[in-house]
């Protein structure tokens, strides 16, 4: 007869058999002694990254100290505080789209998004008046991204470090914030912010590029809806200027560190204008701008910022033409070579306008009183006439972009200094070529642009 190992019974279990019980132990008095629990040291408010790797947590926000050592992606769980609970508004993200009715589908797209969507097709959104709405196909893979409770937490550290003035950073902690509920756009640009400086912080994390991406697609959208209306409410023009500001923002900034992959060594035209939308996209803050300057009933960016003691008024765009004392500003060896006369105007002269532009903003910093407003206040309010000059390459447009990103030679804002560092050098090193003997030598010592307006 043959035999059966007994080793293989061991494999089986009975599910009604008795489960085994530990035997209790007893004190010297004979009762029972309770079992001593073993240490906890689990963190249970720790990133997902961590747990998910079995290892304690330091709970750092927004980056452990852990996965910023590995390089890896930090992403917490979504654990809405009190106050967030209580604010329906910062949890439920409004996307007024007719594919989001479903509340299934809104929640869907609120975690997930095509792994395909690139910077290519945020720029050509950036750079259209027409609403786009793009098409799920129910075929395409999807990827996690970094969830909005996540960024809301983060937002006002992303404010705080994004303006460098006060009134700013005061203006949206009392304005801008405490009614970005209301305003779907508005809400979708705060939340691409705080996810482009969380992807800034952390280039490697996938889940903030998405988000950063997913949320300025839709607040792109819907702000271009409600430009295109016949009328826009005067009670919505803060708000839309707010989100603009975070469009243009967010535009702005960039992690490229090398010179030569700047827009001036492209020949492919789609590509250029990709490359070179950060700067065009400023174009709707002039238009904002001077809404808000005729609006009767006042605007809240004009009465903030007038608060401000820094803002000096000689900087101050009218819609009139610049005074002839402006032209004394600007020096005799860049009036040359921009061809300014005394019988120059914005309309017979692309360079003009830029040219009286920047000698405020020199004079002013010679002054001690310059800021940072002031300075960006170059890109919104420059003609058209002088962006198709840039947008071609044109040296003596090209010149007077330099001099303008020289202004930010100082500047360590996360969203502005690598920009404005890098689109620098790819300029002086273009122009410091080039066949006119004067433009090189205004490349070579641009500071002598500076010297002249202190002498003034």
């Amino acid at each position: 007869m043959p035999t059966v190992n007994p080793q293989i019974f061991r494999k089986f279990k009975l599910d009604s058999a008795p489960k085994r019980r530990a035997q209790p132990q007893f004190s010297p008095t004979g009762r029972p002694t309770k079992q001593p629990r073993k240490t906890h040291t689990k963190s249970r408010n720790g990133c997902a990254t961590c747990k998910r790797n079995r290892v304690k947590c330091d709970e750092g926000h927004p980056i452990c100290g852990r996965c910023s050592k590995r390089q890896e992606g930090c992403v917490y769980e979504e654990k809405p505080s009190p106050e967030l609970r209580d604010n329906v508004g910062l949890q439920e993200i409004v996307l007024c789209d007719q594919l989001l009715d479903n509340r299934a589908e809104h929640e869907r797209l609120e975690w997930r998004i095509e792994t395909d969507l690139a910077y290519s097709f945020i720029n050509n959104i950036l750079n259209t008046v027409s609403p786009y709405r793009p098409q799920r196909e129910p075929n395409i893979s999807a990827a996690a991204m970094t969830p909005s409770t996540h960024l809301t937490q983060h937002l006002a550290k992303c404010i705080d470090t994004s303006f460098q003035s006060y009134p700013g950073c005061e203006l949206f902690h009392r304005f801008v914030l405490p009614n970005c509920a209301a305003t779907p756009a508005l809400m979708h640009g705060l939340l691409a912010l705080s996810a482009r400086q969380l992807q800034h912080l952390q280039p490697s994390c996938q889940f903030h590029e998405r988000a950063y991406l997913f949320h300025t697609q839709v607040a792109t959208r819907l702000l271009n809806q409600e430009l295109t209306q016949a009328t826009i409410a005067v009670k919505n023009l803060d708000f839309i200027f707010a989100t603009c500001l975070l469009i243009n923002m967010i535009s702005f900034a960039t992690d490229e560190t090398i010179p030569s992959n700047s827009w001036l060594f492209m020949s492919d035209s789609a590509s250029i204008d990709n490359a070179l939308n950060w700067f065009m996209v400023q174009q709707g803050m002039g238009y904002l701008s001077k809404i808000l300057n005729r609006n009767p009933n006042g605007s809240v960016w004009n009465t903030e910022l007038d608060a401000d003691t820094s803002c000096n008024p000689l900087f101050v765009i009218k819609d009139g033409l610049p005074s002839y004392s402006d032209l004394e500003l600007i020096p005799q060896t860049l009036a040359e070579i921009c061809r300014i006369t005394a019988d120059s105007t914005p309309g017979n002269n692309s360079y003009y306008t830029p040219l009286v532009l920047l000698s405020r903003a020199f004079r002013i910093k010679s002054l001690g009183l310059g800021n940072l407003n002031s300075y960006l206040s170059f890109g919104p309010h420059v003609p058209q006439s002088y962006r198709i000059l840039l947008r071609q390459k044109d040296e003596r447009a090209l010149l007077l972009f330099m001099l303008w990103l020289m202004l930010f030679e100082e500047e360590t804002c996360w969203w502005i200094g690598a920009r404005t560092r890098n689109e620098y050098a790819a300029v002086l090193w273009l122009l410091s070529r080039s066949e006119d003997q004067r433009i090189r030598e205004v490349a070579r010592d641009p500071t002598v642009f500076v010297r002249s307006n202190a002498s003034v």
